[in-house]
This record gives C-alpha cells, structure tokens and sequence, in this order.
C-alpha cells in the first residue's frame, strides 16, 4: 500500500478496468473516488478492445469530461499476435511513465491471474498499487444447503478494495455514479422526443422497457414483457418506451404492434442519450442487462428479472429502491451464456408479480399509497 507521502506524488495514474456497460457501470463509484482523492492527476484507463460488435468500451459510456483524461486499449487473448500486442502496450506504458495503478478488474479475478496482471504493470515500470488487496478468498461461494450465497455487489467490492489500499472508505450502497450527462446529450434525448408520434407524456408519466440481452439466457419470455407492458398501460395510463441497442429494436415494434401504442428507441439513440432519456421514466422493467445499469446510474428504480447463473447481488442494480426478481433452481451459477434448462430460473418468476412490482414502485416514486406485498 502506498504511504502518504507517495499518494501525494501521484500526478499520472493508470487505472485497469475492462468489460461491458455493466462492468463500467459498477466501476463509477470507484472512478469518482479516485477523483475526488486525486483531484489534480490526470487519469488514463487501460481496457481491452472489445471483440464483438455488440460490446460497448467504457468510453462510450463514461462523461466525455471531468472524470477520466485518456483511453488506451490492448488486445486480449495468447496468440502470438496478442502477444506481440501486449509487449507494445507494455512498451507504450513504460514511455507514459505512470506513477500508480488502479487495479480495478472483476472481483472474479482469480490468484493466477493477478499474479500475471501484478507482472505486467512491473513490466511497464510501474511500482505504485492501488487495489490489489482484499479479492475475496471465494468469489463463488454456497450455503450450506449447496445454494449460491449472497456476495458483496461488485460496485462495493471495489470500493473496499481501494479502501484496504488507503483512500476514503464508502459505505455500502452509497457510491457516487454519476454519469454527468451533459446538455448535448439531452438536447438530443429532446430532439428524438419530437420526432415521435406521439405527445411526450408529463414527468413520469411513462416507463423504459428493455426486453433484450446479449445474453439469451437472460431474457424473461417476450410475452411477458408483453403482458406487463397492457396492464401497466391499461389500468395506469403509462406509456411503455423500449429502450436497448440496435438487436433490441425488432423485439420492441413486435412490442408495439401487439400493444397498439408504446415507442421504440432502441437503436436510435446512443449509450449516454439512453441513460439521459431514462432520467425522465417513471421507472426501468427489464431483465439483467446494460440498460438496468444505466437506468440505476440515472436514478430510476429497477424492477429487474435475473436468472439464476450468477451469484445473487453481485450484478444488482445499485443502490436503493429496485425489486429483484431472481429464482434459485438446482442449476444455479451456471454462468452459461445459452441456457440448456429450459430458463427455468427465469419462467418461474410470474407476470402477475412483476406487474404488483412495478405498481409498489411506481407508488413510491410519486409518493403513493402501497399496492400490497407479492
């Protein structure tokens, strides 16, 4: 752990995170701690090129200003071109001469693995560390029955890992995840608003849809959503808005058509403009996807559908006010990107629960009186 004295003469930190929205996402907190406590360095975050077009870097989804200055990429993988690209990033770091880095890989990361990571940064002349203490001794732990114990959300395990090299501790739950959505990105969000054909409804008067994943064993059955989405409309008067990628935009007009109404900006607008249309929503329903993690970050509450593959908590939307809905099955933690069960975990959750959630949220947004228990 670094002493004060080195804290104080960190001017260039490089700082490791790599995944999708939800992994940059739930490192926020962790990014907004680093700034606050080194409010004059210039921040460089490493992270690997994506390898699917569908997979977004985190500098489509983090502020364009005042949190992180510089994004550098390297190329994954152990083929010798890989390699020969892991030796010129390690080249390229060493010219950068960063006095620190943030080690802000998934809590997941095994012994091995960080050992490796650990001889990288050494190799690239980099002697400062920031997070490589307090992994868990157990990222996949079970009860005693064999069913998945609860972990530690990955946003806070961050968060304690800085805190075991020194900075501010955080409480759990209450990182800071600002996404400073600026005034260019909702002009925009504004501009696609008047382009629809219907009256933007008043504040909190309709609600984000995201029915897809890139995941399929993450998806509750289209007819769900389906469901939801008329009684929420027919009895509440809410307008469903289905929100998602470019994949997303076919199931949301096959949405629309079945309902007769609703609206579809999947695809139209972009990461940062997604999260700044849902700041207006009355609230997200949706399964386990990128769009949750925005939706938290902006403040809305989540009523969200997770299977069973992960480990409850680590992925939840962070923060408070959201209902998870997740199904422990004998097939738990499969971590299985095509599920071979049928989805048992997630058909086992029923639309009239998920429809009661969405009602005790919305009632405790616009400060109503509860639905009842589900």
């Amino acid at each position: 752990m670094p002493t004060d004295s080195e804290m104080r003469d960190i001017k260039r930190l490089l700082i490791y995170r790599f995944g999708q929205i939800g992994d940059t996402v739930a490192a926020l907190p962790s990014l907004w701690l680093l700034r606050r406590h080194f409010k004059n360095t210039e921040f460089t975050l490493l992270s690997e090129i994506p390898r699917k077009g569908t997979e977004l870097p985190p500098e489509q989804v983090l502020p364009p200003e005042g949190l992180v200055q510089v994004f550098m990429k390297y190329q994954g993988g152990s083929s010798p071109t890989q390699v020969l690209s892991f030796a010129k990033t390690i080249l390229s770091l060493r010219r950068k001469r960063f006095d620190a880095v943030a080690y802000l890989t998934p809590s997941i990361r095994t012994p091995k693995q960080r050992k490796r990571d650990a001889l990288f940064f050494r190799l690239a002349g980099i002697k400062q560390t920031l997070g490589f203490e307090g992994f868990p001794d157990d990222p996949f732990p079970r009860s005693a029955d064999g069913s998945l114990a609860p972990v530690m959300h990955e946003a806070d395990a961050l968060l304690r890992r800085l805190a075991l090299s020194g900075l501010p501790a955080v409480e759990v739950g209450g990182g800071c995840m600002d996404l400073l959505i600026t005034p260019g990105e909702q002009a925009r969000v504004d501009a696609w608003w008047q382009g629809q054909k219907v009256p933007r409804p008043a504040s909190r008067g309709w609600f984000a849809l995201c029915p897809g994943s890139k995941w399929p064993s993450k998806q509750w059955p289209l007819e769900r959503y389906l469901e939801v989405g008329r009684k929420l409309m027919e009895e509440q008067g809410l307008l469903p808005v289905v929100v998602g990628g470019p994949e997303d935009r076919e199931m949301g007009h096959r949405l629309m058509a079945a309902w007769g109404g609703g609206l579809c900006a999947a695809g139209d607008l972009g990461v940062r403009e997604s999260a700044a249309l849902m700041e207006g929503a009355a609230f997200y329903l949706g399964n386990d996807t990128g769009a949750m993690h925005l939706a938290a970050a902006v403040g809305k509450p989540c009523v969200a559908i997770f299977s069973a593959l992960d480990w409850p908590g680590r992925w939840s939307p962070y923060g408070g006010g959201h209902h998870v809905f997740r199904l422990e099955v004998p097939c738990s933690g499969c971590l299985l990107e095509i599920c071979n069960q049928q989805h048992q975990c997630l058909t086992g959750t029923g639309v009239d629960s998920v429809h009661l959630a969405c009602l005790n949220v919305l009632s405790e947004s616009l400060h109503l009186p509860g639905f009842g228990q589900d």
